[in-house]
């Protein structure tokens, strides 16, 4: 049985907090992927357009799928960190990807870099296909850290795996085969760090179009607070024996416009969100008492996201809801935290508090072998 995409569709929002969206996306069947740009001004969004146009580039009739979207990426990283170079305005801006190729027989091969995610609901259930490759991904993996504590973790958008920051980049690939059914979503971060994985499964098992679900998912993610760029691509797979016709590149690679019901809907006053004031306030009043205290003597290693280095911090890692930290920078430290080997983020990244010696030392302990 022959299985091709019979739906698809993206969305994408700016959300409620961030001026512009630096998320890009590209539908050219059977090609699928979505990217979020980071870096200052508006280099986020150049990063990630200059790797969807990559991909709009790309022959998606190449016969290896892992291999063709690794070299792909592989491209556009070298692209990214040659502009970085030569361009002052684009110094330090990056981006992650999450890429679907779909063959004729109904096998997809992925592709990731990032944490930028790949979904996949099959019979009603939903799996996680792709690895974060983010700071409290690596601290969940060693068993440092739990999913609840990830959730609120102070450096949650952290990752430690970009395009952009250096000439090689490392891809994560695999394939699966595609069944009657399928129905496949790749995000950028800001769906998935606002609604978690039960209410994604529900939203997509609805039977709802492409559009549909699309539309639902960011709306669920701006209701929730919509801190970041959210982007939601899905397609659905079902049997047939015409191939899918192929979308011109420029088309699918037009950003998707504002849709004002969905923009909307995530920045009206609800029930909820009074709710979750109310229980931020009782929270924040909870912590203070202690915050004083732990706020004057605590200490712990992290990594400052604009610099892109190791940091030393005072206070607590934690972060309250509109933006209220209990923690300070304290030191930046030359190291660039994604050309660390993942052992030593580990060792650095540990989650527990310190003194102000004893982080110091565990960072300048690195500085001094660190190339």
């Amino acid at each position: 049985m022959s299985l091709r995409v019979t739906d698809r569709a993206v969305v994408s929002q700016t959300g409620n907090v961030r001026r512009t969206n630096e998320d890009s996306h590209l539908i050219r069947e059977p090609l699928f992927m979505v990217a979020d740009g980071m870096g200052g001004a508006q280099a986020g969004e150049v990063a990630s357009r200059m790797a969807a146009d990559e991909f709009a580039g790309m022959d998606v009739a190449a016969g290896d799928g892992e291999a063709t979207l690794r070299h792909v990426i592989t491209r556009a990283n070298q692209r990214i960190v040659e502009r970085g170079r030569s361009d002052p305005s684009a110094a330090g801006m990056g981006t992650t990807v999450t890429a679907a190729l779909v063959a004729a027989d109904g096998r997809i091969a992925f592709a990731n870099v990032g944490d930028s995610r790949a979904y996949l609901l099959r019979a009603g259930t939903l799996q996680r296909l792709s690895e974060d490759h983010s700071l409290v991904g690596e601290l969940m993996r060693a068993g440092q850290l739990s999913e609840a504590e990830a959730e609120h973790h102070p450096q949650r958008n952290v990752v430690t795996r970009v395009l952009g920051a250096e000439p090689d980049v490392e891809v994560d690939t695999f394939t699966l085969q595609g069944e009657p059914g399928d129905v496949v979503l790749l995000c950028t971060d800001g769906l998935n760090t606002m609604i978690d994985d039960a209410t994604i499964g529900r939203i997509m098992a609805d039977g709802r179009s492409a559009e549909a679900t699309a539309r639902e998912l960011v709306r669920a993610a701006l209701a929730a607070g919509g801190e970041d760029n959210v982007t939601a691509l899905v397609f659905r797979l079902d049997p047939g024996d015409e191939p899918t016709a192929a979308v011109a590149p420029d088309a699918a690679a037009a950003p998707a416009a504002e849709d004002g019901e969905t923009a909307r809907t995530g920045r009206l006053p609800s029930i909820g969100m009074a709710v979750r004031v109310a229980l931020a306030l009782i929270v924040a009043g909870a912590l203070a008492v202690g915050a004083v205290v732990g706020l004057r003597w605590s200490h712990f290693v992290g990594a400052d996201q604009t610099a892109g280095r190791v940091a030393v911090y005072q206070g607590l890692p934690v972060e309250l809801p509109f933006g209220v930290r209990l923690y300070r920078e304290t030191y930046l430290s030359p190291l660039v935290y994604a050309t660390l080997p993942a052992a030593e983020r580990r060792r650095l990244f540990d989650h527990r508090l310190r003194s102000s010696a004893d982080a110091l030392r565990a960072v300048r302990t690195v500085e001094a072998t660190a190339p």
